[in-house]
């Protein structure tokens, strides 16, 4: 089973095991996932050949591979281990199979029985009539009573963040859902499920682990949704052997999910069609972040289905000034994803053509005009940097005004004209307002998947919980991953009901003088 250990930066000591093809990226629909903004979106491939022999390929990325301090041009045959540098994180590829411990073998034995009897169940409960979250309960009682676990949870995520919080559990007593949240956490790339004791723990850096644990991500179309966890009090209750169960488990898990976050009759379209359109879409996304001297730039992209009616990039005008645009499509799902699909490749023709974004704007209005069933619209937003005075001018067409955080940590809601969406009329006006982004200030477009983000009770996140976390970090990727994580716990296992796109500038902080200079010129 291939494995990737990351061994440099801040994700130093991560690992991912996989047993099929896995893309590696920093992209939302990464197969492995590398959070550097170093890794582009879609950075390489890990795939088995008909020999059998594993190989990594680059996917046209913007840092490529070093292999033996050279960048790799084809394929790359894995045998045994080697070292490698993904964009600038170093890591180790290894498809070295793990050795089964003296007993394992025999130690399974006496425990088969009571696997079989839990498949058997398993593959009787889509005839049930129940609803799927009392089945899902049911599943996780079980694993309670029949292997006697502490505690066994399932933990998913929502689209716009990779934290995964309880969705249902089941327990012999008092629980620790923190605790089992790290597991699930440090699970989630495991695709092979992850069994055992302290062997099969020690890997996942967790302290205060339980004796045993049973775990494996629950996929769905290629989609991670979430985790399984089991979780024993008796170091013999599973083996490395017991992997295909968790994975059983999670699969059946995977389904009744599905069915009961996405019954709506919007989704009922061939799923195979549907991940088809996803990897489509994709490709008109930036595959790699842009770099600014002197700025930080940090994204992120979350479908509230497999595909979505939200989109951004960036470019450059006629006059080399940066340009960056976020739009929104009405609508949802299929028909938002299409508009959005043809939307983005005519702003990739058409952006490096225009001198100002009002041009822009103006150019896409008469292109979704011809093109727009009647009722459907594109909000966006469109702004020219120049990086060596800060100057930003942007031009707004029906999209929610982006929010300023300053150097001090107070935040203010950019004063502009609002606009008309694009779509509406022929002769809409767009106007432009022109400010500076000053050292140390950051500025937040975004769609309205994020203030509009609803919990299980219906209250939604609102610009006020917005405009906290902004105050309470500085730098565009601080404050987007602070962002997420307070969205993350506000809105628990609630279904996205919207898009969700972030895209932050800030501008570094200017260097503080040396006063000893000062006072050498003063004497």
């Amino acid at each position: 089973m291939p494995r990737l250990t990351l061994t440099s930066g801040a994700l130093a000591g991560q690992q991912f095991s996989f047993s099929e093809s896995a893309v590696i990226g920093r992209g939302a629909y990464s197969d492995i996932r590398i959070d550097d903004l170093s890794v582009s979106r879609r950075h390489a491939e890990v795939i088995r050949g008909s020999d059998g022999i594993w190989r990594l390929r680059d996917l046209g990325s913007s840092n490529g591979i070093l292999f033996g301090g050279s960048l790799i041009r084809g394929e790359l045959l894995i045998e045994g281990r080697v070292e490698i540098v993904i964009g600038e994180v170093r890591a180790t590829l290894s498809v070295e199979e793990t050795p089964t411990a003296p007993g394992q073998r025999e130690s399974a034995l006496p425990h088969l029985l009571d696997r079989v009897e839990l498949l058997s169940w398993l593959a009787t409960l889509a005839a049930r009539r129940e609803s799927p979250r009392q089945l899902i309960d049911q599943i996780l009682g079980s694993l309670v009573t029949r292997f006697g676990c502490r505690q066994v949870g399932l933990f998913l995520s929502r689209p716009g963040s990779d934290r995964l919080v309880p969705f249902a559990g089941s327990s012999a007593g008092k629980s620790d859902w923190q605790t089992s949240a790290e597991l699930a956490q440090a699970c989630r790339r495991h695709v092979d499920g992850v069994a055992g004791g302290a062997t099969a723990l020690e890997p996942l850096g967790i302290a205060n682990p339980p004796q045993c644990v049973l775990a494996a991500p629950v996929i769905l179309g290629g989609e991670t949704l979430g985790v399984v966890i089991a979780e024993s009090d008796r170091a013999d209750t599973w083996n490395p052997m017991d992997r295909p169960l968790a994975k059983a488990v999670a699969s059946v898990l995977a389904g009744f999910v599905d069915t009961e976050r996405n019954s709506r009759p919007e989704r009922r379209v061939a799923e195979r069609d549907l991940l088809l359109a996803r990897r489509v879409q994709q490709h008109f996304l930036p595959q790699s972040s842009l770099r600014i001297d002197g700025y930080q730039l940090a994204e992120s992209y979350a479908p509230a289905r497999v595909v979505g009616g939200d989109h951004y990039d960036y470019f450059r005008f006629a006059d080399d000034r940066v340009g960056m645009i976020i739009a929104d499509v009405s609508g949802k799902a299929v028909s938002a994803a299409l508009v959005m699909a043809r939307f983005g490749m005519a702003l990739r023709l058409m952006a490096s053509q225009a001198s100002t974004p009002l041009d822009l704007l103006v150019t896409l209005n008469v292109l979704l005009l011809d093109e727009l069933e009647a009722g459907m619209f594109v909000t966006a937003q469109v702004l020219a940097l120049s990086p060596q005075s800060g100057e930003i001018e942007i031009a707004n067409a029906g999209h929610p005004a982006p929010l300023l955080r300053s150097a001090e940590g107070s935040i203010s809601e950019l004063a502009m004209d609002p606009g008309a969406a694009l779509g509406v009329g022929a002769q809409t006006l767009f106007r432009a307002s022109r400010f500076t982004l000053e050292p140390g200030a950051c500025l937040l477009l975004y769609s309205d998947g994020l203030n509009e983000a609803e919990n299980e009770a219906g209250e939604q996140f609102g610009l006020e919980r917005v405009a906290r976390a902004m105050a309470s970090a500085s730098g565009a990727a601080s404050i987007r991953d602070t962002i997420q994580g307070e969205l993350g716990s506000f809105v628990g296992a609630a279904p996205a009901n919207d898009d969700l796109t972030l895209l932050l500038l800030s501008r570094n902080a200017a260097p503080v003088p040396d006063m000893d200079v000062f006072r050498d010129f003063n004497q």
